[in-house]
């Protein structure tokens, strides 16, 4: 494969490389008849800029397993073509339903593992709850320690779950297990994306959208605490980790096989997520059809 300026895409190709260079593969398309030699045909895909995770080329790297910044995964992978006017270009859903038949069903169930992610959770939820509550000299052991279990275990997790459908990358997990009140919503996440997987597969494509419709209530919630006296630590924690779920949910959504081609701009909804919280959530469930 190489990347070649657009202008070298013959003229007579008939699909469109919108962009200004182009990844050109050599395909060996498979013969019709097992008497037949294999043909090899020239195939373009555009190579956006950005790696936009809505092209086709990351959808296409993304059918196969592999991220979208790693084009070069694409060296001896199995893809589905379409033709045009006798020329070729990669079928992104054809390619999708391939890897969907080739990949064998999951065995993985739910794991100790997740037990330790769930009490980093609640020892991150009370770490916080305890500096509302004036008590931050036994918050700060308690925030470390919850990062420490919770890199560790979403790391450990994400390592050993090896799904048809969803195989995590530990580092990015870890990572987002060591920052405080932020990894209270990551293991959150991870934990609603596993058991949807595990329990109810056929669910999976729309965890992200329940995971925000809940972000909205329990920030709309933890406000309403936060209004008395008497219920404002609880309030307040409830609240800052809505707050902070609201952008990891936005983000992974974004990502999310269900808006086909129409792909939000994700950067645009993240940062209103990080600025407004439940608030811009639900604008972006509302504005991307989240809620029927």
């Amino acid at each position: 494969m190489t990347r070649v300026p657009v202008e070298e895409v013959p003229d007579a190709y008939p699909f469109d490389v919108d962009a200004s260079h182009a990844l050109e593969l050599v395909a060996e398309r498979e013969a019709e008849s097992p008497e037949d030699a294999p043909e090899t045909v020239r195939v373009f895909e555009a190579w956006p800029s950005g790696g936009h995770a809505g092209s086709r080329l990351a959808r296409v790297l993304d059918a196969v397993g592999e991220p979208s910044g790693n084009p070069g995964a694409l060296d001896g992978a199995r893809v589905a073509l379409e033709s045009r006017d006798g020329a070729y270009r990669v079928d992104v859903d054809g390619t999708q339903r391939l890897h969907r038949r080739a990949t064998p069903a999951s065995v993985d169930t739910h794991s100790l593992a997740e037990v330790a992610i769930g009490a980093g959770a609640l020892a991150g939820l009370l770490a916080f709850f305890l500096v509302g509550a004036a008590y931050a000299w036994v918050a700060t052991p308690l925030f470390v320690a919850a990062a420490v279990a919770l890199a560790c275990s979403l790391g450990y997790d994400a390592w050993q779950t090896h799904d048809a459908t969803w195989s995590p990358r530990p580092l990015p997990w870890a990572a987002g297990g060591t920052v405080p009140v932020v990894n209270v919503a990551v293991a959150v996440a991870y934990l609603a994306r596993k058991a949807a997987v595990v329990d109810a597969p056929a669910d999976a494509e729309t965890v992200w959208q329940d995971l925000l419709a809940g972000t909205v209530v329990a920030f709309a919630v933890g406000l309403a605490l936060a209004a008395f006296d008497f219920t404002f630590p609880v309030g307040a924690t409830v609240f800052a980790h809505a707050w902070a779920l609201a952008p990891v949910g936005v983000y992974l959504d974004a990502r999310a096989d269900r808006h086909g081609t129409d792909q939000p701009k994700r950067a645009l909804w993240l940062a209103g997520a990080v600025v407004f919280g439940g608030a811009g959530a639900l604008v972006y469930l509302l504005r991307t059809d989240g809620l029927q």
